[in-house]
């Protein structure tokens, strides 16, 4: 999004976008390795072993039961598959749909989930942190956001976004300091 398509009455006057992105949209697989995926894999184990032993017990009978019983375990395959996989799978599709703004004084994320429209908006000089988590594919974090910490996740420029926003923020505190004194 340029200024004039889509920043129309969002940016205050004379604002300047510095940077615009969008996060890495592959799967983070490093988010299954917790407490939450161990249990939904055993879960998703139980559901599986019933839906066989369902199968082995009722092969001689009639179909209604061959096909009735192994079903039982269905919602628990689907269930622990969820938990133990669809962390990191719904991450990354939260970011396929998330493109970040930064400008001389506020940072923005915007997401666009099945028309569901949001846009959040960070103005730098308020920032209560601002952390950099580097890597090939770092984060910036610089706000709170309900229970976890806003910013711009997984982007490969972070250390080039990271000094443009301490930049910024170096910026807006001089101007603040200068007209105090």
């Amino acid at each position: 999004m340029s200024q004039g398509t889509g920043w129309d009455g969002i940016l205050q006057d004379g604002e300047t976008i510095l940077w615009q992105g969008q996060p890495d949209r592959s799967v983070d697989w490093r988010l299954c390795l917790n407490a939450a995926s161990g249990v939904g894999f055993a879960i998703a184990s139980v559901g599986l072993v019933w839906m066989l032993m369902a199968v082995s017990i009722t092969s001689g009978g009639p179909l209604f039961f061959r096909l009735f019983f192994p079903v039982f375990g269905l919602p628990f395959v689907a269930l622990g598959l969820y938990m133990a996989l669809g962390v990191p799978v719904f991450d990354a599709y939260m970011r396929r749909h998330t493109w970040y703004t930064l400008t001389d004084r506020t940072a923005f994320v915007a997401t666009d989930v099945m028309g569901a429209r949001k846009l959040q908006s960070y103005p730098i000089r308020d920032m209560p942190r601002l952390d950099l988590e580097d890597g090939p594919f770092g984060s910036i974090l610089f706000g709170a956001s309900d229970d976890r910490l806003a910013g711009f996740r997984r982007i490969a420029p972070a250390r080039q976004v990271y000094g443009m926003l301490r930049e910024a923020r170096g910026a807006l505190n001089f101007a603040d300091a200068r007209a105090r004194d």
